[in-house]
């Protein structure tokens, strides 16, 4: 008898510092209304939402894409599969390595060896194991150091890039607009100047956020196919057309004056 009444007390002080244990890990888990982070603000308040909760492409755009994939992307081969291996490629690149972040890891590399190598007994060749070091640190750097290479657009190029890019690229633009939009509501910018500016979401998306006050907008590629590209979604795949939005002009290269 004793020994169940035990028992039973045992399994009862389990239980309550079972639930104690789980009061504090809820207590934990949940974020506090006076967060310091928040400042006593409420949740919908925090400075990382955005207002923007749905970005749709504009109709114009979406259906002259629609034409000149039907038109243009026909002709073009596998394009699914191509889209689908570009935008795995254009998530996995990396920025190119700069040449002076490469020079300073060719000299530490090249000190440590050297440090090794010295303290090694024995008489040696200084040319020798000079010669042998640079080859070491050339050989390592070609190995470890990620080799970017630029990518050339023509027209097939340009045609997988809209079908994998132009949704993403123009919702990215569109939602920094808005929050820039947001925190100065009076900004009314009347020109643009948009370098690398690829299938022109840009000029799309400064049009739906300052549509009234832009009086020019200046795209600038290095890619002509890419330019005219550009040039046949403005114009809903219809050369004879006029533009949905004027005052935009495509060049491949920079202004050679300011102004």
């Amino acid at each position: 008898m004793a020994a169940r009444s035990y028992g039973a007390c045992f399994l009862c002080q389990r239980a309550a510092a079972v639930k104690i244990i789980f009061r504090c890990v809820s207590a934990a888990a949940q974020p506090q209304p006076g967060s310091d982070f928040l400042k006593g603000e409420p949740h919908r308040k925090h400075p990382g939402v955005t207002n923007l909760k749905t970005v749709r492409l504009p109709e114009e755009l979406q259906l002259a894409a629609q034409s000149i994939i039907h038109t243009i992307g026909a002709q073009v081969p596998q394009l699914a599969v191509r889209t689908h291996k570009l935008t795995n490629f254009l998530w996995s690149r990396k920025r190119a390595v700069e040449d002076l972040t490469l020079r300073q890891k060719a000299v530490s590399m090249e000190k440590e060896l050297w440090e090794k190598a010295t303290q090694k007994t024995g008489d040696f060749d200084e040319q020798v194991l000079e010669d042998r070091i640079r080859k070491k640190v050339l050989s390592d750097l070609r190995r470890t150091t990620y080799r970017w290479t630029p990518l050339k657009y023509d027209e097939e190029l340009g045609v997988v890039y809209m079908a994998a890019r132009l949704a993403g690229g123009y919702a990215a633009v569109r939602r920094a607009l808005n929050e820039i939009k947001k925190r100065d509501p009076s900004f009314a910018p009347q020109s643009l100047l948009d370098f690398g500016s690829g299938l022109g979401t840009v000029a799309w998306a400064s049009h739906s956020c300052w549509g009234d006050s832009l009086k020019e907008m200046v795209c600038v590629d290095s890619s002509a196919p890419m330019n005219i590209l550009a040039e046949r979604l403005l114009k809903g795949n219809d050369e004879r057309a006029e533009p949905h939005f004027k005052q935009v002009y495509f060049r491949q290269f920079l202004p050679v004056s300011p102004k």
